[in-house]
């Protein structure tokens, strides 16, 4: 079947069906707002039944597996436009919890790189050197850097790396919710928490997704006049712009340079620095909103999310369950201790508050990092979420330099793949190194006057 313009608008028509559904289902069922279950991957797993994979009863066309690759340029795009500098002011006491985000990014790759070449390469001999990213593309990275990476890997004739990279993204995140909650519920009876005495008291609108009248609030401002343009239209087109100069300059350098091949959502991060650039220079940045950039940043991300997951292949997926299993049971250890041992002690105030945002943020997203600490934070007073915006800034260059560089390496073979992880479980020590120094983190230790 040919694809054409009716046929994008037939698979967005049914991408937003399958939220909407999610959607209704996340307000109606206790179990879903039990799990506080993203209205995106539960449309997403009735996609995957559905879909091509499944019963194959939705009309997808046949380009239902290139959506995350197009989608993940634009987010990335979208990541520098309208940010504002870092302050002096805002960087006071982001130490710590620039350790706990960025060292548990760069643990999650090395240790997920160890776990491979030491163990499960010797019970699965043979298996891809790639298969040591899971866990980090998956868990840290969600489902955007699984798209990123998947993609970068069918590029280079490993195309069971998207399967994977997105079945570990959906496992991380369901493990973020479910074993956060039983965390917060732990904390609250240890009397960890400072500003809830239970998960019960979490709001409803968080728990069905639906804000009343009285609670909404606008998801942007107004910028220039709709009379001139539409302010959507004019944010939309920014981002475009950034998204498509990526995706000329990486065809360009692979035209000249065979050998080079550079992402797109890589190139598509680094336009997107340049349009922002433009905008300062200018002096049209005002005219700039950030939140509506981050609202298009998140639709592309639901999107993302609703198409991975429809055009998941299972049978890639249970071919590899056993490692797979390993690798997941390993990496969710390694966050609860990392929760436990490393944010409780590197923390002036609040930690479990602070903690448990960066526990879901390294199990997914950061807005699952937000619906758990909105859990046991619910105004936002340990402003967990101001520094993880800073720290994420901050640590943005490490984390692109995760997902671009060691595909890359890990292709080459021969002693690159142990390379690749003595140079990454290198730069972790060195940040821990860093960490104990300059007391962001102390270990055994907690800071501020806390209690244990």
């Amino acid at each position: 079947m040919e694809f054409n313009l009716w046929s994008l608008l037939s698979d967005i028509a049914i991408f937003g069906l399958l939220l909407l559904v999610g959607q209704l289902l996340r307000a109606k069922l206790k179990i879903f707002q039990t799990l506080l279950m993203p209205a995106g991957l539960i449309g997403g797993f009735i996609g995957l039944a559905l879909g091509p994979n499944g019963f194959n009863l939705l009309p997808f066309s046949g380009q239902l597996s290139a959506y995350a690759g197009v989608l993940i340029a634009v987010i990335f795009a979208s990541t520098p436009i309208g940010d504002k500098p870092i302050t002096k002011n805002d960087m006071k006491g982001v130490g710590g919890f620039f350790f706990q985000n960025t060292g548990i990014l760069m643990l999650q790759y090395a240790a997920g790189m160890a776990l491979t070449l030491f163990v499960l390469d010797k019970l699965w001999p043979g298996l891809n050197n790639g298969f040591g990213l899971i866990l980090a593309t998956g868990f840290y990275g969600g489902h955007g850097t699984a798209a990123a990476v998947g993609s970068m890997y069918r590029e280079l004739g490993n195309p069971e790396f998207f399967d994977l990279g997105n079945a570990s993204a959906t496992v991380g995140l369901v493990f973020g919710i479910v074993f956060g909650m039983v965390m917060i519920n732990w904390a609250t009876r240890k009397g960890y928490t400072n500003y809830v005495k239970s998960p019960k008291e979490l709001p409803q609108e968080i728990r069905t997704g639906l804000f009343p009248p009285e609670k909404q609030k606008s998801a942007g401002k107004i910028t220039i006049s709709n009379m001139s343009l539409d302010p959507l239209v004019f944010h939309l087109a920014i981002v475009a712009v950034a998204t498509f100069c990526g995706r000329l300059f990486s065809l360009f350098v692979k035209s000249k340079v065979s050998w080079l091949d550079i992402p797109v959502f890589v190139s598509a991060l680094a336009f997107g620095y340049v349009m922002q650039f433009i905008l300062n220079v200018t002096r049209t940045d005002k005219y700039v909103d950030r939140h509506t950039i981050q609202r298009i940043s998140g639709a592309s991300t639901d999107l993302l999310v609703v198409s991975a997951m429809s055009a998941l292949k299972i049978s890639t997926v249970v071919s590899n369950w056993a490692p797979l299993l390993i690798t997941f049971v390993f990496g969710l250890i390694m966050n609860i201790a990392w929760l436990l041992w490393v944010s409780k002690f590197s923390s002036p105030k609040d930690w479990f508050e602070r903690g448990i945002m960066n526990f879901g943020r390294a199990n997914g997203v950061i807005a699952t990092g937000v619906l758990l600490s909105r859990v046991v934070d619910p105004e936002q007073k340990s402003r967990a979420l101001e520094d993880t915006g800073i720290t994420d800034l901050l640590n943005r260059p490490i984390a692109i330099a995760l997902q671009v560089l060691p595909p890359l390496f890990l292709t080459k073979g021969g002693n690159w793949p142990i390379i690749t992880t003595s140079v990454m479980s290198g730069g972790f020590i060195i940040l821990t190194v860093v960490a104990l120094a300059a007391k962001w983190w102390t270990p055994g230790r907690m800071q501020g006057g806390q209690e244990k």
